[in-house]
């Protein structure tokens, strides 16, 4: 094999490697056969984050009981949140203060940690107010696609 050709396949190498292992800016939408495309990912996180219930109309459910029985009512509907609750003010979850303007930047997984643990993107304790959601794997990457890709 000559220099050129170890040189080309060496360049691909690197390529396939760098290409491969650079962080998404989008998160995916999930690839289950119980959700099969963006747009039912979308439509299941947006019922849940509004009404607390996902599309088949199931409640969502939280370690201890909530406050509030769904995402907005305290975050809001835009998620600007803002909101005085009982020893927190409810978080802000736009693109702009999970991504942008964070020192580590949310991603779907750490939403969905969040959401689910009450750990933020640096693996803190969010506020003791903030429930701990039972969603199925499902629901829970829905209503977090939902968040990271419509709460501008």
């Amino acid at each position: 094999m000559g220099r050129r050709s170890v040189l080309v396949i060496a360049m691909l190498a690197f390529a396939l490697a760098v290409g491969c292992s650079r962080p998404q800016t989008e998160p995916s939408p999930p690839a289950s056969a119980a959700s099969p495309s963006a747009d039912a990912a979308l439509a299941n996180g947006q019922a849940i984050y509004r009404t607390g219930k996902d599309v088949d109309g199931v409640q969502i459910a939280a370690a201890t009981p909530p406050i509030f029985g769904k995402c907005a009512a305290c975050h809001g509907a835009n998620g600007a949140g803002g909101l005085h609750l009982p020893g927190a003010i409810s978080a802000d979850l736009r693109h702009k203060a999970l991504v942008t303007d964070a020192k580590v930047p949310y991603t779907i997984d750490t939403v969905e940690r969040a959401i689910s643990t009450g750990l933020d993107n640096n693996g803190e304790k969010l506020s003791g107010i903030m429930p701990h959601w039972k969603l199925t794997k499902r629901d829970l990457h829905d209503v977090a696609y939902y968040v990271m890709t419509k709460l501008k």
